[in-house]
C-alpha cells in the first residue's frame, strides 16, 4: 500500500471512530428522554396564567395542550392541577371525577410491587423522571381534602367519608415511613413521624356530625381534636362549645361556612446540592444489598428537586353579610408547613438516590472501559458518553403544581334566607389590600350552607363556588 492509500486509511478509520463516538453520545441522549423532561419549566406557563393573569380558562388550554404531549408518567400531576381549575371555576363533578382517578391510580402503584421493583432499577441508569409518579405524601393527604370540600359543595354523599381518610392516611404513612437506620446496623428510624397533623379531616367530620343532630358527641370529639392539634385556630373552641351544647343553630338560622384558599402554593425546581453524611450512608446502603461499587466518601454535586414556597401577600379573607363585616377566615391547614416538614424530612434520600445514580453510571463506565480493553477509542466514547449521559440528568420536578399556600376556613350563624355575601383579601392587620368577590347564598334552618373563594394573591381567582349553586 502507498504512503497516499496508508494515509487516506488511516484518516478514514480515524473518521469512522469520531463518528462512533459521536453516535454513541447521541444514542443515550434518545434513550433517556424522562432526564429531559423539564417538567418544571411546562409548568411555568400554566402557573403564570393561573397565577399572574388570573386567567382560568387560558390556563385550561394552556394545560390542555401540555397533556396532549405529556408522557403518561406525567399525567397524573397534570391531572391534579386540572382539578383544581375545574373547583376554582365551579365544576364540581370534573374536579372530583379527576381527583378520584388520581387518587385511585397512586393507590394502585403503592400496591405494584413488581412494577416498583423494575422502575426503580431502572431510575438508577436514567433518572427519577423515568418511574410512575406515586405522588408527594402531603399532595395524597390533600388529594382526600379536596375530594371533602369539593363534595360538601355539591351534595355532601360522600363527604364524611372523604374526610375521614385525611387522617387515617396521615396514620398510614407515618407508620409505613420506618426504614433501616444507615448509621447504626439493626436500628430503624422514621424520618416521617416529623410530618404535622392536618386538623382539616376532623374539623369537617365535626361539621358534619353537628347537621345531624344525632350525635353531638362524636362533633365535639373531632373539635377537640382540632383543637388539641392546632391551638391557634380560635374557630375550634366555638365549635367545641356549640357542639357540647347541643345547639347547631338557633330557631330560624342556618350555618355558614366559608373556605378560602390562599396564596400560591409549593412547587419544585432543580437545584445541585452537596451529599451529606447522612446521604452518603443512605447511598451506600442502597447499593450494599444488589451492586459491588461502593459509594466514594465525598461526591460532586447532584442534581435534585427543591421545594419552592412563598409567605402569601393575603393573610386572610375578610366577609360582609348584607353590608356588615362578620369576621375574617383562619388558617386550618398550612400546606406550605406540609411540603416543607416532608421536604425536610425525606431529603437526605433524594440526595441518596441522585448519588447512587451518579455511581452507577460512573461504574458503568469504568465496564465499559475495562471490556475495551484500554483501546483509545473506546475509552474516548466511554468518556464522551459517560458525559453526555450525566449531563443530561435532571431533578423530578413533578408536582401538583396549583395548591394554595394555605387552606382556611370560618363560620358563622345567619338567620334563613337569601343573603348578600362580599368577601376580600386582608392583611395580617386585617385592612382590606385588593379585589372583592360578591354572591348571593340561600340559607336553610337548622343547616350548612358551604362556599370557597380562591385568593392567591390581593385579585380572586375564578368565582365563589356555592353549594346554593349545587
Amino acid at each position: 500500500m502507498s504512503e497516499n492509500n496508508w494515509e487516506t486509511s488511516r484518516r478514514s478509520r480515524h473518521a469512522r471512530r469520531v463518528f462512533l463516538c459521536a453516535a454513541f453520545a447521541l444514542t443515550l441522549i434518545g434513550v433517556i428522554p424522562g432526564c429531559m423532561s423539564g417538567y418544571a419549566q411546562r409548568l411555568d406557563a400554566v402557573r403564570r396564567d393561573f397565577y399572574d393573569v388570573g386567567d382560568v380558562s387560558r390556563a385550561k388550554a394552556n394545560l390542555e395542550k401540555r397533556q396532549k404531549h405529556a408522557p403518561k408518567k406525567e399525567q397524573d400531576p397534570l391531572t391534579l392541577d386540572a382539578a383544581s381549575l375545574d373547583l376554582s371555576s365551579g365544576d364540581l363533578a370534573g374536579a372530583k371525577k379527576k381527583l378520584i382517578e388520581v387518587r385511585d391510580h397512586f393507590d394502585e402503584l403503592e400496591n405494584s410491587l413488581g412494577r416498583k421493583t423494575s422502575e426503580n432499577l431502572l431510575k438508577y441508569w436514567t433518572d427519577d423522571n423515568m418511574v410512575s409518579y406515586e405522588g408527594e405524601d402531603y399532595e395524597k393527604v390533600l388529594i382526600r381534602a379536596y375530594l371533602a370540600i369539593a363534595d360538601l359543595l355539591d351534595s355532601g354523599e360522600d363527604a364524611r367519608a372523604y374526610a375521614s381518610q385525611i387522617s387515617a392516611l396521615q396514620d398510614e404513612i407515618v407508620r409505613k415511613g420506618e426504614i433501616d437506620d444507615p448509621r447504626i446496623k439493626g436500628r430503624k428510624t422514621n424520618p416521617k413521624t416529623a410530618y404535622p397533623r392536618v386538623p382539616l379531616g376532623p374539623y369537617l367530620e365535626g361539621l358534619i356530625w353537628e347537621e345531624t343532630f344525632t350525635n353531638y358527641g362524636e362533633a365535639a370529639r373531632r373539635y377537640q381534636q382540632v383543637a388539641d392539634w392546632l391551638p391557634q385556630f380560635q374557630q375550634a373552641k366555638e365549635d367545641l362549645t356549640r357542639a357540647q351544647t347541643s345547639v347547631h343553630s338557633r330557631p330560624g338560622y342556618g350555618r355558614l361556612y366559608v373556605f378560602a384558599f390562599v396564596g400560591r402554593g409549593p412547587h419544585k425546581e432543580q437545584i445541585n446540592a452537596e451529599a451529606t453524611q447522612f446521604a452518603l450512608l443512605f447511598a451506600d446502603q442502597i447499593f450494599s444489598a444488589t451492586n459491588r461499587y461502593s459509594v466514594p466518601p465525598t461526591m460532586a454535586p447532584v442534581p435534585i428537586p427543591a421545594l419552592v414556597v412563598e409567605e402569601p401577600i393575603v393573610s386572610r379573607v375578610g366577609l360582609d353579610v348584607d353590608g356588615e363585616n362578620v369576621g375574617a377566615t383562619e388558617t386550618i391547614t398550612d400546606v406550605n408547613e406540609m411540603a416543607i416538614r416532608q421536604y425536610e424530612a425525606t431529603k437526605d434520600m433524594l440526595v441518596a438516590r441522585a448519588v447512587a445514580r451518579r455511581v452507577v453510571k460512573k461504574g458503568t463506565i469504568y465496564a465499559a472501559k475495562e471490556a475495551g480493553q484500554a483501546n483509545e477509542w473506546v475509552s474516548l466514547a466511554a468518556d464522551v458518553g459517560g458525559v453526555v449521559w450525566e449531563a443530561t440528568e435532571t431533578a423530578d420536578t413533578r408536582c401538583w403544581g396549583l395548591l394554595p399556600a394555605k387552606i382556611q376556613v370560618m363560620s358563622v350563624e345567619l338567620p334563613v334566607g337569601e343573603h348578600r355575601l362580599t368577601f376580600y383579601p386582608c392583611d395580617r392587620r386585617g385592612s382590606r389590600i385588593g379585589e372583592s368577590l360578591s354572591k348571593t347564598v340561600k340559607i336553610d334552618a337548622n343547616r350548612n350552607a358551604y362556599t370557597l373563594v380562591v385568593y392567591p394573591d390581593r385579585e380572586p381567582i375564578g368565582e365563589v363556588v356555592s353549594s346554593s349553586d349545587h
